[in-house]
């Protein structure tokens, strides 16, 4: 794939006041939060890119370094264990998805949509007392830039003395077992 091909784009979106990604379980639908770790970023994302490539169709997106070993997580409420990516919040998804019409989709089809307006301006001809004109009017506003955030400073935090790493879980909830990193059991002070 030739360099004309790759856009290159950059987003944000919100952490809490202590640097963690919320996140919802796919099984029990519950929201718990763990660090970002910009490493895991790839990995987080590319199953959330593969969703959006099915939805648009023809478009190929993928990550700066590309595919990357899957990390998984385990539910800290029920111990559903899931590829990173596939525990994003629907909202988070739907900020993704926006962004990404915007800033690729969108474009794509008027820069489409501009070359088949040129062409009708080109081809409209006048045959004698007889004419055709064809006018071709699409509106290429694009919306406006999605925004993540803020993201709301709940939840207490839980430091795993397995693997070092830390995650949130709702206040008051002290039945987590596993750890969502590395799977072994957990005991809480």
């Amino acid at each position: 794939m030739s360099d004309d091909n790759i856009l290159h784009f950059s987003f944000t979106f919100s952490l809490d006041k202590d640097d963690f990604f919320r996140r919802t379980c796919p099984n029990c639908g519950r929201d718990f939060k763990t660090k970002v770790d910009p490493a895991e970023m790839t990995s987080m994302l590319q199953p959330a890119f593969r969703r959006i490539e099915d939805e648009v169709g023809g478009v190929s997106l993928s990550t700066s370094e590309g595919e990357q070993t899957s990390q998984y997580l385990c539910c800290p409420y029920c111990n559903y264990r899931a590829e990173s990516g596939n525990m994003l919040t629907s909202e988070f998804q739907k900020y993704l998805r926006r962004f990404i019409m915007r800033e690729y989709v969108l474009p794509h089809i008027q820069s489409m949509f501009s070359e088949f307006s040129d062409g009708i301006k080109r081809s409209s001809r006048s045959m004698g007392a007889f004419g055709i004109k064809i006018n071709f009017d699409y509106d290429s506003t694009l919306p406006p830039r999605p925004i993540s955030g803020p993201e709301s400073p709940d939840m207490m935090k839980i430091d795993l003395l397995c693997c070092g790493k830390s995650i949130k879980v709702r206040d008051g909830y002290f039945d987590v077992v596993k750890c969502p990193y590395c799977g072994k059991d957990v005991v809480l002070t």
